[in-house]
């Protein structure tokens, strides 16, 4: 059975969210959470635990500068070749979340396999085209086949915390905004809303032709999963997030 998925949502302009705003988000996060248990845990977003009482400000969280990858891979330019350290580990994971999570079933099959240990891969590329389903089903759109001019889905990394867990193993914690539109034709709102998670990323030697990356692997444990804060919030650096900068080109 799928874990149970929990409500943790905030609405695009930061405001209580009304009642059909919460129950769209809240079903994405069902179908989200259903199509990733049988991709791998980095497909899996979870809900923090509710909001409790208002700590001190925060001294703000220094900005984390995503590591640069060595190369990019095929024609969608997937990002690899990671540095072997925790921040490589950190920027392999949001490079992996950002180009799953997509309409495209087969974009997401690449990635899920591109990033998944080589035992994985065959589980994770079964588990992407329900994930896309899932996505698709709940924005209203065709489950198969073309899907309406301009329609797309873009997942964003807005803040990132990590501890290192083993020798070549760091559990990171994402927080990302996904935004979806349905196509040139919709008259209605995009939609938009954040998702946190928590995966585990491990160094194999054996991908990338033997130079090594960073992957997914299922993690053992139970994950514990900051709460969801907008940027720039003294919640977002209560909750231990730090936000996140591209490496420049």
């Amino acid at each position: 059975m799928p874990p149970t998925v929990e409500e943790s949502v905030l609405d695009v302009d930061l405001g209580p969210p009304g009642r059909a705003s919460r129950r769209r988000a809240l079903a994405v996060l069902a179908v989200a959470g259903v199509a990733a248990a049988a991709l791998t845990a980095w497909l899996l977003p979870r809900a923090a635990a509710g909001p409790a009482a208002s700590p001190p400000a925060p001294t703000p969280s220094s900005e984390v500068v995503l590591a640069a990858p060595s190369a990019h891979h095929g024609d969608a330019g997937y990002p690899v070749g990671f540095p072997r350290t925790e921040l490589g580990a950190v920027s392999a994971a949001a490079a992996a979340l950002e180009a799953a999570w997509t309409l495209d079933s087969g974009q997401a099959e690449q990635a899920a396999v591109l990033y998944a240990l080589p035992e994985q891969r065959e589980a994770a590329r079964d588990g992407a085209d329900a994930t896309v389903r899932g996505w698709r089903k709940t924005l209203g759109l065709p489950e198969d086949g073309e899907l309406p001019e301009g329609a797309a889905l873009r997942t964003e990394t807005v803040g990132v915390q990590w501890h290192r867990r083993a020798e070549d193993q760091v559990q990171v914690s994402l927080l990302v905004r996904v935004n979806a539109v349905k196509g040139t034709e919709e008259t209605g709102p995009a939609y938009s809303s954040p998702f946190a998670m928590s995966v585990l990323m491990v160094w194999s030697p054996a991908v990338r032709e033997g130079t090594g990356d960073w992957v997914n692997a299922p993690d053992p444990l139970p994950a514990v999963v900051p709460e969801v804060a907008a940027p720039g919030t003294p919640e977002f650096t209560a909750a231990g997030w730090r936000p996140v900068a591209r490496p420049s080109s």
